[in-house]
């Protein structure tokens, strides 16, 4: 029997939480995907952290270690004649029994992966950047993908600039909101000339997003573009910024010049400065042939080049950069010839601790696939400490060239180093002619507008 003010048997009552400090737990939680798992548990948890409010104070807090989880992967191919959407086109949400299937489901469901959202060709309307468009995707091209942002591109309409400055478009496809750039200032265009094609030979620029900003709960997000073209004696480098609308230029590394000392058998030069990569802060591209690396920082905004000798038998195709625990650039690799049939993925890291940077084995990793010269994976994208290895029986991507082939996508990352499938997809194009992205994100209820 209940006593006095007491409980059964004397135990004292059970209370509730007072509301703030559920908020404030909740706020603490340190990732998203963890929010999500809080709001199936109770429907007062769901409608406290899917409000506007509390998602921008928690990414405010957990802006840097948040990426949400890996919901599958978005791929762009182009056709034949060069035009965006070809076969494969799209985004391959996680299947069962992946973990993330059921967000990923939704996030396919809710989202406009076609970007029919972007204004049409003829309707270039400043004003209407921050809105939703009127008018289809015609034209526009898939160039970087970062943070739940899209960058695309299409030859400016109305001008004679060609496919070296390209209009460009920031955009959610999630809420639809997109932002349309300024196009690079003519002073600034004038300063470039002698440009070499990039992207499979359909553009002559190289534009890419910066790294999420840190933002106030209740700002929009800010965001920063890079805009980038191969000269035949410097790198042209133009950076964008959301907060002031301007573009300013970024110098060049002296007497830097592309074609010198590679080799006639090596790979296309389109395919070793196409290999954008991304880590800590830092963008990479890596040629291991002359072992140059030429790096931009993204917070002094500078282009340095360095010299790091790589291991024997890597082709810049067979490597992909990844961030690794403690601040340090990660290498996933593979050798070109696979002794036996068998074959592995060397992880390295980068070290820095002489006045000669060294790539240093850390761990080597057998793959389950059979390999010879006609090896049946190659590597796609990296993310957020992951690699993505695209596995099909038919030809590999980078020798596929426009051929249509079913693949499988696994994902392997530097914490648990087990391989892991995402999904089955219908993959198109080799190295210049198709991209890769790993999509991070939270469910729809979840999101709040990048843009």
């Amino acid at each position: 029997m209940a006593g006095g003010d007491g409980g059964v048997n004397g135990e004292e009552p059970a209370r509730e939480i007072p509301d703030e400090i559920t908020d404030e737990i909740l706020l603490r939680l340190p990732s998203r995907s963890a929010l999500a798992r809080a709001a199936a548990a109770s429907g007062g948890f769901r409608a406290l952290v899917s409000s506007p409010g509390f998602l921008r104070r928690h990414r405010a807090l957990h802006h840097r270690e948040d990426p949400g989880a890996l919901l599958g992967v978005f791929t762009f191919s182009l056709t034949r004649d060069g035009a965006g959407g070809g076969v494969g086109t799209g985004f391959h949400p996680a299947e069962p029994p992946h973990p993330a299937a059921a967000a990923a489901r939704a996030v396919a469901g809710a989202a406009d992966f076609s970007f029919g959202f972007l204004p049409a060709a003829a309707d270039r309307d400043p004003s209407a950047a921050d809105g939703a468009g009127a008018g289809a995707s015609e034209g526009w091209l898939v160039r970087d993908y970062r943070d739940a942002r899209f960058l695309l591109d299409r030859v400016a309409p109305g001008t004679e600039r060609g496919t070296v400055f390209t209009e460009l478009a920031v955009c959610d496809p999630l809420s639809r909101r997109y932002a349309l750039l300024p196009l690079i200032p003519e002073d600034l265009a004038d300063t470039v000339d002698g440009v070499l094609n990039v992207f499979g030979g359909r553009r002559a620029c190289e534009p890419f997003l910066a790294p999420a900003e840190p933002c106030d709960a209740d700002a929009e997000p800010p965001f920063t573009v890079f805009w980038t073209a191969r000269c035949q004696r410097k790198v042209a480098a133009f950076a964008f910024s959301s907060r002031d609308g301007r573009w300013r230029a970024l110098p060049s590394p002296d007497c830097f010049i592309w074609r010198r000392h590679r080799s006639p058998f090596s790979c296309p030069m389109h395919t070793v400065w196409n290999r954008r990569q991304y880590a800590h802060g830092r963008f990479y591209w890596v040629d291991c042939l002359t072992n140059r690396w030429l790096v931009l920082d993204t917070r002094t905004m500078e282009l340095t080049l360095s010299i790091i000798p790589s291991p024997a038998g890597y082709w810049e195709e067979h490597v992909a950069i990844v961030e690794a625990p403690g601040g340090k650039v990660g290498v996933f690799a593979h050798d070109f010839h696979h002794p036996g049939g068998k074959a592995n993925l060397h992880y390295h890291t980068i070290v820095q601790d002489t006045d000669s940077p060294r790539w240093q084995l850390e761990k080597t990793i057998p793959l389950p696939w059979p390999a010879d010269y006609h090896r049946p994976f190659s590597v796609r994208g990296t993310a957020n400490g992951c690699l993505i290895l695209e596995v099909s029986e038919e030809k590999p991507a980078f020798m596929a060239s426009y051929r249509v082939r079913d693949a499988e996508l696994f994902k392997i990352d530097v914490k648990s180093f087990q391989l892991e499938k995402i999904c089955q997809a219908r993959c198109a194009g080799g190295a210049a002619g198709e991209c890769c992205w790993p999509y991070f994100g939270v469910p729809p209820s979840l999101s709040l507008p990048t843009i």
